[in-house]
């Protein structure tokens, strides 16, 4: 059986189980562009914007609850990332039942469909690995992506810069857009997830996290939003979190 997975994590989707370079309509470039080639840069401003690094340091996990809803049916997201011990979980229910989970733990993934259950082969469980950290952005070098400044774009009415990120094998990219004027992440994109924008950011316990998601990709008819109704940090996890 083939698995399809539709991962939605509420603030750390940054790169998908599945990375693809999204093709948009390159803009002139601006003085903003040009002057940003690092993209280090990008993400010490997003890094900044959304508490601090040694704020952002202090977030080992976290556990969120986000809500959607598609075709009238209301979709619950489950999802817990562990930058402590390299776990994940992320479980979508509807009506009470589970339609789909992905574990990932002692570096090994698995994910269930509709109750049936399959490992998850080792190249999906490294693209995993970045998700299992609450903040991913600054793991990203760490983990083997290479990031590359392109310039940018107006992204919801925002100048933004444009990072292209490539995994460490090199077949898989994904974009991502950073305010100029604030720091912060506005839109993830990639062939597989679509674009995901990112707003109305709060900020609990120290940290900012984008309380609105929004998603457009060809398998919906429109533009799906997804709210986190709840986000808790720095909990005592056990293995029984991750079963």
């Amino acid at each position: 059986m083939k698995l399809k997975l539709l991962l939605i994590a509420p603030f750390a989707l940054s790169i998908s189980l599945a990375l693809a370079i999204t093709n948009i309509e390159n803009k002139p470039e601006s003085e903003a562009s040009m002057a940003v080639t690092d993209p280090a840069e990008v993400i010490a401003k997003y890094i900044k914007a959304i508490g601090g690094k040694e704020n952002v340091d202090k977030i080992k996990n976290a556990i969120t609850v986000t809500e959607a809803e598609v075709q009238g049916n209301k979709i619950s997201i489950r999802g817990i990332s562990d930058s402590e011990n390299g776990r994940l979980l992320q479980e979508s229910s509807m009506n009470g039942s589970v339609l789909q989970k992905v574990v990932m733990a002692n570096g090994k993934a698995k994910g269930s469909f509709m109750g049936q259950e399959e490992e998850l082969p080792d190249e999906v469980a490294g693209l995993l690995k970045v998700q299992t950290y609450v903040f991913p952005e600054q793991q990203y070098e760490k983990l083997g992506y290479t990031l590359k400044a392109d310039g940018t774009e107006t992204i919801e009415g925002e100048e933004a810069y444009k990072l292209v990120i490539t995994s460490p094998d090199g077949r898989m990219t994904t974009t991502e857009y950073y305010s100029v004027s604030s720091g912060l992440k506005l839109r993830t994109s990639s062939d597989v997830t679509g674009d995901i924008s990112y707003s109305d950011y709060t900020e609990i316990d120290g940290v900012k996290i984008p309380m609105t998601l929004k998603t457009k990709n060809a398998m919906l008819p429109e533009a799906m939003i997804t709210k986190v109704v709840s986000v808790k940090l720095n909990q005592q996890l056990s293995d029984e979190d991750f079963r």
